[in-house]
């Protein structure tokens, strides 16, 4: 009668863990950088709803909206440190579309891979109708 040992089990099931620990490792952080990166997005999509909100029912001084320059509002509701690209373009008539568009840092960074350029930044973006005409010029560049 042959009796089998469990101690080469032992050692096969520790060098199995060694191997699936870091793709384990990599799976868990890259779902928790997912989750913060659309998190971000999600909010500065939202900043850029509202700062389009605010600009199509009339900006009387795009340097004083809300006590802040149009800019600096909308880089304080992204929630983010900077913001970068901004635009406003409009048909500038009741009617017409006004959108807003800027980019923001995303800073994506998942271990054991290397971070391409595109996870870096990101882009919000939004349109409305103009409900009512804000003063000439504009908020100017960010």
């Amino acid at each position: 009668m042959r009796v089998v040992s469990s101690r080469g089990q032992d050692g096969a099931a520790a060098v199995e863990f060694a191997l699936l620990l870091p793709l384990l490792v990599l799976l868990l952080f890259g779902f928790i950088q997912f989750g913060l990166a659309f998190s971000t997005r999600i909010q500065a999509t939202n900043a850029a709803r509202e700062a389009a909100r605010q600009a199509v029912v009339g900006v009387d001084d795009w340097t004083n909206v809300g006590g802040v320059p149009f800019w600096q509002l909308v880089r304080d509701r992204a929630g983010v440190a900077s913001i970068s690209n901004c635009s406003l373009t409009t048909q500038n008539v009741v009617g017409g579309t006004l959108t807003v568009k800027f980019d923001f840092p995303l800073k994506l960074v998942i271990p054991f891979m290397p971070s391409p350029p595109s996870w870096q930044s990101g882009t919000a973006q939004a349109s409305m109708t103009i409900e009512q005409l804000s003063a000439p010029g504009g908020p100017g560049g960010c």
